[in-house]
């Protein structure tokens, strides 16, 4: 009886596992992965695929294990979906997955169905501001990979969707960190010139909250570049805009 009552005092003594949500908040990837897919809810398993998603994109130096996590991500997004096909944000992860799918595959078919899919999501949504910050990442980054020709040629990028998508996403949610950590780096990815326009969008970041863990690392992203565009050299400001992008650790 004492054992049975010790053991009982130690396991309510013990704190109880973090939920995916927390986890994530939290920016513990590895575990909100776990946590997401045990509690396996439409709303964990997109924090599962968001995780993994992160450690692509910001901790993988290699291409192979870069796609199999985002396969992995996929999947999760894909068993959200078949629970609440229209749940917005699974279907704007999923859309991102193949984002990145085309970014590290150089495909120009997954792009243009990234395009489709974000488009989509807009025209359904139109007050959602991460979808439309989502396309204006993909116009710019599209320019900035091939070029204004081939991008709008091949693709249907332009400059000029970019500058509308950002600002209406900004228009939207202007205190989202993400937000304007991306298109910083957008911009300076496009041009050193546009050092300007990113120091205006990331001054005053700092004050900024972080609602989770992926917009707290942007915000630190952010800062480091604000403090290397203070110092006034573009060319170093663009190098760091461009390291702080996604599967930039990838040759």
């Amino acid at each position: 009886m004492t054992k049975t009552l010790t053991a009982l005092m130690l396991l309510l003594a013990s704190p109880a596992s973090a939920a995916a949500v927390d986890e994530f908040r939290a920016g513990n990837w590895a575990a909100a992965i776990r946590d997401g897919r045990a509690e396996n809810s439409v709303d964990s398993l997109v924090l599962a695929g968001r995780a993994q998603l992160s450690i692509a994109g910001y901790q993988t130096d290699s291409k192979d294990r870069a796609l199999a996590l985002v396969a992995a991500a996929e999947k999760d997004f894909d068993m959200a979906l078949s629970r609440a096909p229209t749940n917005v944000e699974a279907q704007l992860q999923k859309a991102i997955a193949i984002a990145y799918r085309a970014q590290l595959t150089r495909g120009i078919g997954l792009a243009k169905e990234t395009r489709r899919r974000f488009e989509a999501i807009r025209a359904a949504h139109p007050d959602n501001s991460l979808v439309w910050g989502a396309l204006g990442g993909w116009h710019g980054g599209a320019v900035a990979t091939v070029g204004s020709f081939l991008a709008g040629t091949a693709l249907g990028a332009k400059k000029s969707e970019m500058e509308r998508c950002y600002a209406q996403a900004l228009k939207l949610a202007p205190g989202l960190p993400s937000t304007r950590v991306f298109f910083a780096i957008t911009l300076l990815d496009l041009d050193a010139g546009n050092s300007a326009r990113a120091a205006g969008l990331l001054k005053g970041l700092d004050a900024l909250p972080a609602q989770d863990g992926f917009e707290a690392m942007l915000k630190r992203q952010g800062l480091e570049l604000a403090a290397v565009l203070a110092k006034g050299d573009k060319a170093v400001a663009q190098a760091t805009a461009r390291r702080l992008k996604a599967f930039a650790r990838i040759a």
